[in-house]
């Protein structure tokens, strides 16, 4: 801060870190490094007591009393202690009033927590980064506020603990979790006191392993900026269709839905949809005539068999290499929830084909980066728990596809937390040519209703796989929430 000329508001947040030296130990080493900041013009207070945010586990009440009486001693009067709270060691300290009853969240996981009991599993389940808070457990009495923090990773799961599950980071999701953050604080703070905190500023920083893409979303977020980019250039894409989009429909009175969506393709593609019937497919063809900006279309009858993947596999299996990238959906309803159904349905369309600039900037990935073989959206976040804890049947689906695919290869393969839950998605055809398959196809359940533990339950998370075993990797999505 020794830029007089940057006038920035700030407070600071008293940590031990990693090595957990004890905080009363350097309680007046503490103050020494401090006192500049605390009276710094810039400096925040309430009340115009400077605040003072700690953050320790194993803070003791004495260090409070103690930091406070420095201050008086050295002629700067009361500051105003604020506290972490995620710590319930420290929450229980502000019962006692060592605290001046203002609580900020290092972790804003602590505010969208809620409890499970799933799958003999049991313990708080967080809703995956981005989605509004389902409870609080701190009083009324007590103001929150958010902090904002980019991570390179999330947990996924703490056995030991049975709780944090998250999804691999990226640029995208702290740009929509900033979003969440700073609409939660206009909600509820009103003017003058609005304000967020900031953990592990450098991270935000050029120069760490996201370059300066942080930094970048955290603006684009606070100013409502949008995240993807305008000025793409799909030129490669323009005379020739190299981009084919696979469409099964089933639930017929989702085909304007569907057909809507593809007609946001800002380039040549081709249009192949599976029916299950004669009359589906006459009906299908007279819409497309009307309706469809695709350069062709073909309409395939397959057996009521296979959900949306066998009509996929048996309609690609003969001319998937004809072209470089695809993408594939389906007129997803949910077999116990028709408004869930229709929620997850959306999200997967919004997120893959909402708009011409979501498509371009998917297609532009592919087109810039070589090694990326799969784009899906992240897992839609009422169906997470389902994602995460409903994978245990189907690994031996994963070891079987590798099996026959692979054989080769003698590995075995476990539970992949990300995969494209819905089975919609975007690939580069020579990432994923080895599932369309003849013994795969032979290998296809009856169906039955089933609704897990089947070789299409299987192959819906087998995609990540495929793509890693071809020397590719996959990529998660956010534009749409």
């Amino acid at each position: 801060m020794g830029n007089k000329n940057l006038n920035i508001n700030f407070l600071l947040i008293c940590k031990n870190g990693e090595n957990e030296v004890d905080f009363n130990y350097n309680i007046n080493q503490l103050f020494s490094h401090i006192r500049n900041y605390v009276i710094d013009y810039r400096y925040i207070k309430i009340k115009n007591k400077p605040i003072i945010g700690i953050d320790d586990e194993i803070i003791k009440e004495n260090d409070i009393y103690k930091l406070r009486q420095i201050f008086r001693n050295n002629k700067l009067g009361e500051i105003f202690i604020l506290s972490n709270a995620n710590d319930e060691n420290i929450q229980n300290k502000a019962n006692k009033n060592l605290f001046d009853g203002l609580y900020y969240s290092t972790h804003y996981n602590s505010l969208e927590k809620t409890y499970f009991n799933f799958n003999k599993s049991f313990g708080y389940f967080y809703t995956h980064l981005l989605y509004h808070n389902l409870f609080l457990r701190f009083p009324n009495n007590k103001t929150i506020f958010r902090t904002s923090e980019a991570m390179s990773r999330y947990p996924i799961y703490l056995k030991e603990k049975k709780t944090y599950i998250y999804g691999d980071y990226s640029p995208e999701k702290f740009y929509f979790l900033n979003k969440i953050i700073f609409n939660w604080t206009l909600e509820n703070h009103k003017k003058g006191s609005r304000f967020i905190f900031i953990n592990n500023y450098y991270i935000l920083e050029p120069n760490n392993l996201f370059d300066d893409a942080n930094l970048n979303y955290f603006s684009k977020a606070l100013y409502e900026l949008p995240i993807l980019n305008n000025n793409l250039k799909l030129i490669n894409l323009q005379k020739k269709a190299l981009i084919s989009i696979q469409i099964h429909i089933y639930f017929i009175d989702l085909l304007a839905e569907a057909i809507n969506k593809t007609n946001n393709i800002p380039v040549s593609f081709d249009l192949y949809i599976t029916t299950n019937n004669v009359r589906k497919k006459n009906y299908i063809e007279n819409y497309l005539k009307l309706n469809s900006r695709a350069n062709k279309y073909l309409i395939l009858i397959t057996p009521n068999k296979g959900r949306d993947i066998l009509p996929f596999l048996l309609q690609f299996k003969d001319i998937l290499r004809n072209y470089k990238y695809i993408c594939h959906i389906h007129t997803k309803k949910h077999n116990k929830s028709s408004k869930l159904g229709a929620y997850w349905r959306i999200y997967l369309y919004e997120n893959l084909l909402g708009n011409r600039n979501i498509i371009s900037q998917i297609i532009n990935d592919f087109e810039i980066n070589n090694k990326l073989g799969l784009i899906f959206p992240e897992p839609y976040y009422l169906v997470i728990k389902m994602v995460y804890y409903k994978n245990k049947n189907n690994v031996k689906h994963l070891n079987k596809l590798v099996n026959i695919l692979f054989p080769k290869l003698n590995i075995k393969l476990k539970n992949e937390f990300n995969f494209p839950a819905g089975n919609m998605f975007w690939a580069r055809t020579s990432a994923i040519y080895q599932i369309f398959n003849e013994k795969i196809i032979q290998s296809i359940p009856e169906e039955k209703g089933q609704f897990d533990g089947t070789l299409l339950h299987g192959i819906e998370r087998f995609w990540p796989f495929l793509v890693k075993l071809n020397g590719f990797y996959y990529k998660t999505i956010l534009y749409s929430i």
